[in-house]
């Protein structure tokens, strides 16, 4: 095996040197082509016959070339695990002028160095200053609507044969384009009242089947809608790139639906949640409220993360391989700022970890994983997702490098800063989804790029 040796060559920075003796080369090669030979076929000769002058001009450079990547690895990691050597990123090629190329035909000396950037010694402070922690404050009136637009979905629905519009009725329309044009454009939905504005509204309450009203910008019709959604919900236009801007529509009834609300039975109950944990008015109130909150408080968790951190690393001193990091840089996208930013984070969590004695098990991996699964199914656990399913899926996950290491990052992450935030005094604002959203909005701004784990508003 090479011969390796590490010199510090300051508080931060050594080199490592791996040298291979030109004997151990030429003796590794003939052992290698040796077991190649037992197994080669060639015209003209024996099997395990072939001379060996010939084998190392087919096959030789490609076993060196083996042997030299092998057994630099396997030395040159091995020996930093031996002498736990602590470093920040992997060892980085130092080119030398006057490094022999070596081939099969030409075997040498060979001497090859490294440059490490080491971990350094530092301590930091847990903050003892306050970080804003924003908290969902749920209105009662918005519980009350959720309640209430449960109980319509689990209602039953009638089909008016006479009579007119009321609020919160399902109405079936068609929208016709207005005027003397060609070629008009025409489509029969459903309209949804309780979706529209109060000014849309009063547009079709006490109209019959048969009535129709014109409306000069159907965007204008539902709260929050635009241009694309009438297109593709109200028009069903395949084509996206039609021009509607100033045209008006004629919207008749064709049809009235009315639902009467469900009530609060056990039916109700065991079709909102089929695990039963709910079954009271109560329960069912105090589970809005939990839902609703559950994506702000992932927001909230990322932006009193971002505070903490941002505090950590502006407030703890250390020294740095400025000038190896630069370099290394010059290879990612990555503003300068934003990379040594990441690295004092990632030294900073590590230290917190090993302080707290913080380990990755399995179950965090597992919850890690179910979490990126729920994103994926838009938050909602469907039946088939059972505990089963779940180990089979975890196991799946680990099996592929890719998706394990980025399980294990974005899990490790999640159970350092669960415990920072543990460790800090985190002061509740509580603030209504609107201001929450703003929040989130003017938090983005201000720190585009955003942190790793990407804030999106609700």
């Amino acid at each position: 095996m090479p011969n390796v040796s590490f010199e510090k060559t300051n508080n931060v920075l050594g080199v490592i040197t791996v040298a291979m003796p030109k004997q151990e080369l030429t003796e590794r090669l003939t052992t290698e082509l040796k077991g190649q030979r037992a197994k080669v076929a060639m015209k003209g000769f024996r099997k395990g016959k072939v001379p060996m002058g010939t084998l190392r001009k087919m096959f030789g450079n490609e076993i060196l070339g083996r042997i030299l990547d092998e057994d630099i690895r396997e030395s040159l990691f091995g020996y930093i695990e031996k002498e736990d050597i602590k470093l920040i990123f992997s060892p980085q090629p130092i080119e030398e002028e006057g490094t022999p190329v070596i081939t099969a035909g030409n075997i040498e000396d060979l001497t090859l160095k490294y440059q490490v950037a080491l971990e350094p010694e530092f301590s930091f402070e847990i903050p003892d200053t306050a970080f804003d922690y924003y908290v969902l404050d749920v209105k009662d009136e918005d519980i009350e609507e959720a309640v209430q637009s449960m109980l319509k979905r689990a209602g039953e629905s009638e089909d008016l044969t006479e009579g007119t519009v009321q609020d919160d009725d399902v109405i079936s329309v068609t929208f016709t384009e207005a005027g003397p044009v060609d070629d008009k454009i025409t489509n029969a939905t459903k309209i949804y009242l309780e979706a529209l504005t109060d000014e849309s509204k009063a547009l079709f309450i006490g109209k019959s089947v048969g009535d129709s009203v014109n409306v000069a910008d159907l965007s204008t019709l539902e709260k929050d809608s635009t241009e694309a959604y009438v297109k593709k919900y109200f028009l069903d236009l395949e084509d996206t790139e039609t021009d509607i801007s100033g045209k008006t529509f004629d919207v008749s009834v064709d049809g009235i639906t009315r639902v009467t609300p469900s009530e609060m039975t056990t039916d109700f109950f065991a079709q909102y949640d089929p695990t039963g944990a709910v079954t009271t008015e109560g329960e069912l109130r105090d589970d809005i409220v939990t839902k609703q909150s559950a994506g702000f408080k992932q927001q909230a968790d990322g932006m009193a993360g971002f505070a903490i951190q941002k505090y950590l690393v502006e407030n703890t001193e250390m020294e740095l391989p400025i000038e190896m990091m630069k370099e290394i840089n010059k290879e990612d996208e990555t503003e300068y700022d934003l990379f040594e930013r990441g690295v004092r984070w990632m030294l900073i969590r590590n230290k917190f970890a090993a302080d707290e004695d913080l380990k990755l098990e399995y179950e965090d991996i597992r919850e890690e994983a179910v979490s990126s699964l729920l994103g994926m199914l838009g938050g909602q656990r469907p039946d088939f997702l059972t505990e089963e399913f779940i180990d089979s899926y975890v196991k799946r996950a680990l099996d592929d490098e890719e998706q394990r290491n980025q399980l294990s990052s974005n899990a490790i992450e999640k159970k350092i800063m669960n415990a920072l935030r543990e460790k800090v005094t985190l002061q509740d604002m509580p603030v209504d989804s609107d201001k929450f959203n703003e929040v989130i909005k003017k938090f983005n701004e201000a720190n585009s790029p955003a942190p790793a784990a990407v804030l999106e508003e609700e």
